[in-house]
């Protein structure tokens, strides 16, 4: 071989060490970025989450803030007993004003019949 030769073969061979070394790279580049962009959504989509939780935390923070003054069952049946006493009570008094409306209405009749004499 001569000195020529040697140097054509030595430029084919870099020149194809330099073909596959580029492609090697692109392949690198155009496959990697991808798990970069994945790696990007799932942050994109841990944040929306950490949101959307602080958010959830809040409402039932709030909605427990809102139980804690909430009537018990205790206070509602103490509730219920004191609205039927106090409905006895009313129809207590309703008998009594009726018995005085029956009462009145004798004595008008009384009156009507046989005069103020």
């Amino acid at each position: 071989m001569t000195l020529d030769e040697i140097k054509f073969w030595t430029m084919v061979a870099f020149q194809l060490l330099n073909a596959l070394g580029s492609s090697g790279l692109w392949l690198y580049v155009r496959f990697g970025d991808r798990n970069k962009q994945i790696d990007r959504r799932f942050e994109h989509m841990a944040r929306a989450h950490d949101q959307r939780a602080d958010g959830f935390d809040r409402r039932l923070a709030h909605i427990e803030g809102q139980l804690e003054r909430a009537p018990t069952h205790n206070d509602l049946a103490a509730i219920h007993e004191k609205l039927n006493a106090t409905t006895g009570g009313m129809r207590e008094l309703a008998g009594m004003v009726k018995g005085m409306d029956d009462t009145l209405r004798l004595i008008l009749a009384r009156i009507a019949e046989k005069g103020m004499s």
